[in-house]
């Protein structure tokens, strides 16, 4: 348990940028190296102690066996740039080799990567430090290696049949000519020599088409290859900034509450109000890599057609208007409706932005019952509400059209955009069961629809307000979680809502204490942990063998979030507050008393 004294100390920002997860070296102006993450030393092998204060190209030459090696000129010259212009500096993909440690025979190891260089002001306004940010793409470029290769066999395929085809039309001028002396059959000969010449061209033509197709199948599945690299990469940054955000926004929510000065004040709200960004971002990462552990329920749209233009009202200016159009007898869909309202903001932020003038955003909802003629073979089948958002704006151009859903592309000046808006409407949407397509035409505005599932689940009654504002925020709670920061700042909001805690670092510890006679009132567990039982398996355990203790557990992201919940435990997402911990706990809690008593 960490004391309250240490929970109020301000975060410790180097650590934090050693621990992030991407691949960051901060140098100085006259290049040598300041700091460094510790995911930058695992990729390139090295140590801190061994290159912080040295020449950065002290410490990662060029590779001396390699002549046309230009990684240290290219890179220089990045960086004098970024100096001196003090603007950001990105790169095209570079090969820099690394060193081979010489336990493992030393030489050099080929690399890619994609550098951005960002120089960093000092207050006097003059560029202090450059972050010196990687990527390491090697894996992607060896897969754009083995498609030339692909192609270069595919070329042979080619060049075979034309040879095939030359020897043909030679032999059938050799019959030809050996057949001449017989004018009886001269004109059979002639006929079968055309019908064998266009039996040639049409293989050769079908041949061409099979290789078109076949580069087409493998240029689709490297594709769909990339994305999924993208998404694995987007989920993981997610979950380690979810627990990040988790530390930030409940120690500040900590702070506010011992806290009068209203400077100090202000400045703890501010940075509440980042970590909020920082959530939804992470939130918008985890939808398009479809880790997010989403939450399913009935929606009655028509019903929350108030709250949900209110919402959107407020991310519009004022020269633009919204219209709904719902049908009266629309069905209940089935989805999450956080994402839903996240996904239906994300389309209005981008209409927002496609009307620079002002205009109409027109958002109407039909029943739908699939498949239907007009409708492609591939789309799913079944009962679904259709809903569109139609905006009058400037309109998409068919070779950007192609790519909207693409993670990361955007086509807004740097800083207006992340380029993940559509890609999570997409991953929300397949998530849900359903599907999203897009129209669009230049000058005249955009389309999207969404297809969602229709709900067959009747009104849940659910649990009585009143039932869950008469428990007690009393008792003691066994907190399981891997991560001290996380674990000391969630114990400072259980004390908060009035909670006495023990914590565990990981599962068997927890089981230990549960097996020892020691008695709690909640198990509060990570989902995700390291160690050889997870959080899900430890969470059976405790069902089995102590069924009469309620569980609550919290996750970043999980693959097994859908499993979970079929199980009937409840998830409380990261990155949480005091209140919605305390709802959680009250929910977990009645929900328990309501099982026993039933």
């Amino acid at each position: 348990m960490v004391a309250g004294r240490e929970s109020d100390q301000a975060p410790d920002f180097r650590a934090l940028f050693e621990a992030a997860p991407g691949l960051y070296l901060i140098v100085r102006p006259d290049l040598t190296i300041a700091a460094v993450s510790d995911a930058y030393l695992a990729a390139t092998r090295t140590r801190r102690a061994d290159i912080l204060g040295r020449g950065i190209f002290e410490v990662f030459p060029d590779n001396p066996d390699d002549p046309k090696a230009t990684g240290v000129s290219n890179l220089k010259a990045s960086l004098l740039r970024a100096i001196e212009h003090g603007v950001p500096d990105t790169m095209a993909v570079q090969k820099f080799d690394v060193r081979r440690p010489a336990s493992e025979g030393g030489g050099y190891e080929e690399r890619y990567w994609s550098p951005v260089n960002t120089p960093v002001r000092d207050g006097a306004g003059n560029v202090a430090w450059v972050i010196h940010r990687v990527e390491d793409v090697t894996d992607f470029i060896r897969l754009q290696r083995q498609g030339r290769a692909q192609a270069r066999r595919a070329q042979g395929l080619l060049e075979r049949v034309d040879r095939m085809a030359v020897d043909v039309l030679h032999r059938a001028q050799q019959l030809q000519e050996t057949n001449r002396a017989l004018r009886q059959s001269e004109e059979r000969l002639r006929q079968l020599n055309e019908t064998l010449e266009q039996r040639v061209l049409e293989r050769t033509r079908q041949l061409e088409a099979e290789v078109r197709n076949r580069e087409r199948a493998q240029e689709a599945f490297r594709e769909t290859q990339k994305l999924e690299a993208i998404g694995r990469l987007a989920g993981g940054v997610a979950h380690d900034f979810n627990n990040l955000l988790t530390v930030i926004h409940g120690s500040a929510e900590l702070l506010l509450d011992s806290i009068t000065s209203p400077d100090d004040v202000q400045s703890l709200k501010t940075i509440e109000r980042a970590a909020e960004r920082g959530a939804r971002l992470t939130r918008q990462l985890l939808a398009f890599s479809r880790q997010q552990a989403l939450r399913p329920e009935r929606i009655d749209l028509r019903s929350k057609a108030q709250d949900i233009t209110e919402l959107l009202q407020r991310s519009l200016r004022g020269d633009i208007r919204i219209v709904l159009a719902l049908d009266e007898e629309l069905w209940p869909i089935q989805c999450d409706l956080g994402e839903l309202e996240l996904a239906l903001l994300n389309l209005c932020v981008n209409a927002r932005d496609a009307m620079p003038s002002g205009g109409l955003i027109r958002i109407d909802a039909t029943n739908l019952v699939l498949p239907t003629p007009d409708r492609p073979a591939d789309a799913p089948a079944g009962d679904f509400v259709s809903l569109n958002v139609t905006d009058t704006g400037i309109g998409i151009e068919p070779a950007v059209l192609a790519r909207v859903f693409e993670p990361f592309f955007t086509t807004k000046e740097v800083g207006k955009g992340t380029g993940i808006g559509l890609s999570q409407v997409h991953g929300f949407a397949q998530q849900a069961g359903g599907r999203v397509t897009i129209e669009s035409t230049p000058g005249r505005g955009t389309t999207v629809s969404l297809l969602l599932p229709r709900s067959t689940e009747e009104p849940a009654a659910g649990i009585a307000e009143a039932r869950l504002e008469s428990l007690r925020s009393t008792g003691t709670v066994l907190l399981v979680e891997d991560d001290d920061d996380v674990a000391a700042v969630t114990t400072g909001m259980l004390r908060l809502i009035g909670y006495q805690t023990r914590h565990a670092r990981d599962p068997r510890t927890a089981l230990a204490l549960l097996l020892g006679g020691q008695r709690f009132g909640l198990v509060f567990s990570d989902i995700v942990m390291p160690g050889g039982m997870p959080g899900l398996e430890f969470a059976r355990k405790v069902r089995q063998h102590f069924p009469h203790i309620p569980i609550l557990l919290t996750s970043g992201y999980s693959h097994a979030a859908a499993e979970v919940v079929e199980e009937g435990f409840i998830v409380l997402a990261k990155p949480y507050r005091a209140d919605t911990l305390s709802d959680a706990i009250r929910q977990c809690l009645a929900s328990e008393r309501h099982q026993h008593s039933a």
